[in-house]
């Protein structure tokens, strides 16, 4: 997102948000609420989708939940309107995580589905692996394995097609934590060692201390879940031996929830609790009630295989205070999300309001106002598409332009009402015509009007030609001012060959003008049809194709 448009404290906040997002948390806070105010006060949707996105997003790595949600619902309603539709996807996206971290998985899906909606509307390529990669993982969750692996699959299509993008090794170690744990879960091992090895080779080299971690537990559990003990307790002591507070993140979180269920199985009793007392002040402070029912079951769990009574009443009666909270949070986040849809719905609403309404005002721009035809702005447009596409093919093009006999003493005798009335009736003629044969049709300004064919015959174009004359007589409409008939007749000039190279469709319809001209001095109220072979021998004419021949 570009804000070469905007004054020099904009340029400073944005770019002190870019340049301190993963440096100085507490820098970057300041800069977004600097950014905010300011987008608020000048009503800018395009700073205030950016400043609250950030802002989220910081949140978001302090693990700081309290108020994150509010935070992406506001982003994703400025983001919409100034379609920043990349930080729209990734939002959709955190609110998938936070939502399904909520213990929603349904609603997170459907965040999930609506970045992906974005993704492939816009090709966000990049955001739609992210995001591929969480509905694997909520599909994980609820147990559908098969549905988990095909969402890795084709976010794996995007990552490793990219080895070039800076956070490429921590998205494969992630992307194999993941598929690691669902063949796990469906005890499916094969194939597990080979992801091992790839990791161990081509990423872990490439990682920090955090996806190391990651990869560990996941190597842990299929370990655990294999049955091979010794290898298995090998990677908890290293776990132990290597985890601190300051390696809780929430993106870890389900490694370390898996984490727990493996030591708690395994009876390593003191390791199970050094990771408990270092989740509990975490899991507390995130104040995600479903996060702390889920630790708080795994202690109840414990408490009752060693027939801890005291300790499991206690736990049991905070676990049922936790589920009083966890109903009226429920209740909570159903209200947020109605308001999000219907915050979705009303922009959508509007949006496609305004879209309605430009393709109106386009196609009007684009429309004789009094015979509904399309006007000669649309005639440039179309004939030069129609040119173009006999030229490249080798097709005849055919242009006609015709005029209305002595429409001047129509006007002038029976008024410009009627005179109104004879163009329009005149207009439907050549629509019908030129529709049943596709053509197309303008009216180029007064009483002449434009007839375009492409692809047919000299023959065919004399048909049509001569069906359109016989069509407007068969109206009979009065004229007893006209020099020829007592009825309203057209004089018609058609120009029908294949382009050359050096050709422009302006020549064609010059052309046809002069060979309307010529049937008027000659025959008014007939019509011709001429190739480029009969325009070269026409006395007088030839000079616009002769000379770019």
């Amino acid at each position: 997102m570009e804000f070469n448009e905007y004054n020099e404290s904009v340029k400073n906040w944005t770019n002190g948000i870019l340049d301190n997002y993963r440096k100085d948390a507490e820098l970057t806070i300041r800069y977004c609420h600097e950014l905010i105010d300011y987008g608020e006060k000048t009503a800018d949707s395009k700073l205030l989708g950016f400043g609250y996105y950030h802002l989220a997003m910081i949140l978001y790595c302090l693990n700081d939940y309290d108020n994150i949600f509010d935070i992406v619902v506001r982003a994703i309603d400025h983001l919409e309107k100034a379609q920043s539709w990349s930080m729209l996807a990734r939002a959709c996206n955190i609110l998938g995580i936070i939502t399904s971290g909520r213990g929603n998985q349904p609603v997170a899906y459907d965040y999930y589905l609506d970045g992906l909606m974005y993704c492939k509307k816009y090709g966000l390529l990049e955001e739609q692996s992210i995001i591929n990669v969480n509905c694997g993982a909520l599909n994980i969750k609820v147990g559908r394995y098969k549905e988990a692996m095909e969402y890795f699959q084709k976010a794996m299509e995007y990552i490793a097609s990219a080895p070039d993008e800076p956070s490429y090794h921590t998205r494969m170690i992630s992307l194999y934590e993941n598929m690691i744990n669902c063949k796990v879960l469906e005890s499916d091992f094969t194939g597990i060692d080979e992801i091992l090895e790839i990791v161990e080779r081509e990423h872990l080299p490439y990682a920090d201390a955090i996806d190391r971690l990651g990869m560990l537990i996941s190597r842990t559990f299929y370990m655990h879940k294999s049955g091979q003990i010794e290898k298995r307790d090998e990677c908890i002591r290293r776990i132990d031996g290597v985890i601190t507070q300051d390696m809780l993140f929430m993106d870890l979180i389900e490694d370390f929830f898996v984490y727990l269920e493996v030591l708690f199985e395994s009876e390593k009793i003191d390791e199970f609790w050094h990771l408990m007392e270092l989740m509990e002040p975490m899991i507390n402070n995130l104040k995600v009630t479903s996060m702390q029912m889920r630790l708080l079951g795994l202690k109840i769990r414990f408490y009752r295989k060693h027939h801890m009574g005291a300790e499991y009443l206690q736990a049991a009666g905070l676990y049922y205070e936790l589920s009083e909270r966890k109903e009226l949070e429920a209740k909570a986040m159903i209200k947020e999300v109605i308001e999000l849809r219907a915050n979705f719905e009303k922009v959508n609403r509007a949006k496609k309001k305004i879209e309605k309404e430009n393709k109106l005002l386009a196609a009007q721009s684009e429309t004789d106002p009094l015979t509904g035809m399309a006007n000669r702005r649309k005639l440039n447009i179309q004939a030069d598409e129609m040119f173009s596409h006999a030229h490249k093919c080798g097709h005849n093009f055919a242009i006609e332009i015709l005029d209305v006999d002595y429409f001047k003493e129509y006007n002038d005798n029976y008024g410009h009402q009627e005179g109104d009335r004879c163009l329009i009736a005149i207009a439907d003629c050549i629509s019908k015509v030129a529709g049943v044969h596709g053509g197309f049709c303008a009216r180029y300004g007064g009483d002449e009007f434009v007839v375009i064919y492409e692809n047919i015959s000299k023959e065919d174009a004399k048909e049509y030609v001569e069906e359109l004359r016989r069509k407007v007589m068969e109206l009979t409409l009065p004229h007893r001012f006209s020099k020829m008939l007592p009825i309203v007749t057209i004089t018609q000039g058609m120009y029908c060959d294949v382009p050359k190279e050096e050709n422009r469709v302006w020549d064609f319809l010059h052309v046809a003008d002069e060979i309307l001209y010529s049937v008027k001095t000659d025959n008014r109220g007939s019509c011709r049809v001429v190739d480029r072979a009969e325009f070269m021998l026409m006395s007088g004419y030839g000079t616009t194709i002769q000379g770019q021949a």
